[in-house]
Parts: C-alpha cells; sequence; structure tokens
C-alpha cells in the first residue's frame, strides 16, 4: 500500500517491470498505480501506530493509538489509571458490614437477589448485556453483587466489575482530535468502558482551570462531587460528544454503596459495528458554557450544537419580539448582566 511505482532501480527498470506479468506483486502494484492516478495530488494517509497500548497493560485488553491524520503523537499529558482515584482525602463509606448483599445460591438471575431488588431488579441477561426493556432514557441505578454477597464471583449480576472486554483503539479524527472507536461489533445493550478520573468535591472542580474532563456524579442529596479526568483517567476521556450517541452512561454501585459516589459505566444504546467512533451526550450544561467557543463536529442530521444549528437558534430568537409585537432592542444599550458562574462537565 502506498507505494511509489514510478521509482526505478540502477537498471532503469519499475517496479511494474520487475515483478512478474498478473502474479499478485504485479496485481498490488497495479492497484498502488490506479489509486496514484485517480489523485495524484493528493498524499496517500499512511496509519501509523503511535502506542501499541496506552493502558500500560493495565486493562484486559490493549487499546492500541493509531495516527493517519498528522504527525501528533500519543498523548502523554495525563496518567493512565483503570480506576478511580483520588488525590486528597475523600470519605468514601466502604464499610464491609454497611453493604447490603444477597445470599443467593443460583446466578443471582431470580427475583429474591437482594442485590438485584436494590436496583429494582437484575438488569443483565445471560450475556452480561442489558434487558431490552432498560429505560436508556432515564437509566436506573444498577447495584452489582459485591463481596459480602454469598453468589458467586461469576454470577449473572456481575459486568461493570469485570472491566474492559471491548476491543477499542484510539485514534486521531479529521477534525475532532482525538477520538475513540470499536474494532469490533458491539451489540446493544453492552458494556463497553467505564468513565475514569479522579474523584473530586464540586468546590474542588469550581476553582480547576481546565474543566473540559470533568462529570457530574449528581447527588442531589447534599455534597456534590465530580470525576475528573483531566490528570488521571482510561480510555473515555477521549471519547467524542455526538449528538446521536451510541453509548449511554449509567450510575452502577460495586464494590460499596455510598450513593454519593457512584461509578460510571458506558453502555452502548444500539449495535455498534466495527470501525466506528464512540460518543455520548456531554448534556446541554456543557455546551451552554463550550458553545460560546466551539461548535459540535458530530456530523449527524439532528446535530443541536453545530455552527448552522446555533445560527438558526440565533435568527429564531431574533424574530421573536417582532412576532410577538415587542420593540426590539437587541443593539440597545443595556446594563451589564448579572454573573453566573457555572461549572462546566457532563451531567446526565
Amino acid at each position: 500500500r502506498d507505494s511509489d511505482v514510478t521509482l526505478k532501480n540502477k537498471e532503469g527498470e519499475t517496479p511494474l517491470q520487475c515483478a512478474s506479468l498478473s502474479s499478485q506483486v504485479w496485481s498490488a502494484l497495479q492497484m498502488s498505480k490506479a489509486l496514484r492516478d485517480s489523485a495524484p495530488d493528493k498524499p496517500v494517509a499512511v496509519e501509523k501506530t503511535v502506542s501499541r497500548d496506552i493502558a500500560r497493560g493495565y486493562e484486559r485488553i490493549p487499546i492500541p493509538c493509531v495516527n493517519a491524520v498528522d504527525s501528533e503523537l500519543c498523548p502523554t499529558n495525563y496518567k493512565y489509571v483503570s480506576q478511580n482515584c483520588v488525590t486528597s482525602p475523600m470519605n468514601i463509606d466502604r464499610n464491609i458490614t454497611h453493604l447490603q448483599y444477597c445470599v443467593c445460591v443460583d446466578d443471582c438471575s431470580s427475583s429474591t437477589c437482594m442485590c438485584g431488588q436494590l436496583s429494582m431488579r437484575c438488569w443483565y441477561d445471560k450475556d452480561g448485556r442489558l434487558l431490552p426493556e432498560f429505560n436508556m432514557a432515564e437509566p436506573p441505578l444498577i447495584f452489582e453483587c459485591n463481596h459480602a454477597c454469598s453468589c458467586w464471583r461469576n454470577c449473572r449480576n456481575r459486568v461493570v466489575q469485570n472491566g474492559l472486554r471491548a476491543r477499542l483503539q484510539l485514534y486521531r479524527t479529521q477534525d475532532m482530535g482525538w477520538g475513540v472507536r470499536s474494532l469490533q461489533d458491539i451489540p446493544l445493550g453492552t458494556f463497553v468502558c467505564e468513565y475514569v478520573g479522579e474523584l473530586i468535591s464540586d468546590s474542588e472542580a469550581d476553582v480547576r482551570e481546565e474543566d473540559s474532563y470533568l462529570f457530574d456524579l449528581d447527588n442531589k442529596d447534599g455534597e456534590v462531587y465530580c470525576i475528573d479526568a483531566r490528570f488521571y483517567g482510561n480510555v473515555s476521556r477521549f471519547i467524542n460528544h455526538h449528538c446521536e450517541p451510541n453509548l449511554v452512561p449509567v450510575r452502577v454501585f460495586m464494590s460499596h454503596q455510598d450513593l454519593r459516589f457512584p461509578r460510571i459505566a458506558f453502555f452502548s444504546t444500539r449495535l455498534i459495528q466495527a470501525g466506528e467512533q464512540l460518543g455520548f451526550d456531554y448534556g446541554e450544561r456543557f455546551w451552554d458554557v463550550k458553545g460560546k467557543l466551539f461548535s459540535c463536529r458530530c456530523g449527524s442530521s439532528k446535530c443541536r450544537h453545530s455552527s448552522a444549528a446555533l445560527a438558526q437558534r440565533q435568527a429564531s430568537a431574533a424574530q421573536e419580539p417582532q412576532e410577538n409585537g415587542l420593540p426590539d432592542t437587541s443593539s440597545a444599550a443595556a446594563a451589564d448582566p448579572p454573573l453566573i458562574l457555572m461549572k462546566c462537565g457532563f451531567a446526565f
């Protein structure tokens, strides 16, 4: 691939002249020549592997990094971690005596499983995928079986805690920086990866300069915490926004049941085909802030945050005062609006 068939050896012969007529090599060279002739001024992109595993062996499956767009090397401005970490004291209730647990002797698929009851039911089928009736629009909390349970380690209600199983790849996109794609078909309802990073308080998040990697844990009863993947994170920190996402975040509990600190698991919302980029909806709060700096380039026909969609909303907003018979004061001097501080992050 990408061979220059015009090069000549010391005898003045081209590769085509050296190859045996109608051989596999000759056919491959002919194909390369045809590709070059069809786009003579366009360089052929060569995909380079810039890392054989960004996780450095810490995941069950290697995650390679490739680039066929520019000369950018594999990102090194963060530390890859496979589990959430803390850099300051975080009072997570991990007391084993505080855990609710099951005493199942089956595979935890029955309605008597205590962990399943906490989740309303066990939401996993025999293949570890979400059941068809799982509400993707408003996902319930999932309580997986834990180390206080009497069931076996391979029971049905243990999926996210088994770690990454899908073959993923970090790659350089044409216009969105780095992205993540699947190297295999991923069926609907499959656990893909977890959003991993540094657990921090909401107050700490407010004073951090870089807020693009924050995922709000949205505890509405008291203290609020976030996962920040800026300095510590896994492959999920590179997943881009998409207005028609193929991933949905679900709050899952395993080793503890402290409702302030759910783990965020991404499940597929439909069949994801091999080679397809992964994406989830960053949420309106993200775009309320970041939409002033850049627009969405997900390419969806239903894109809500593209430059065209933004222009259309602005045009509609400008017409509303006139349609309602109100004077247009858009160009008039106005008092400074009150300052609203908003932390930017992913929420669901």
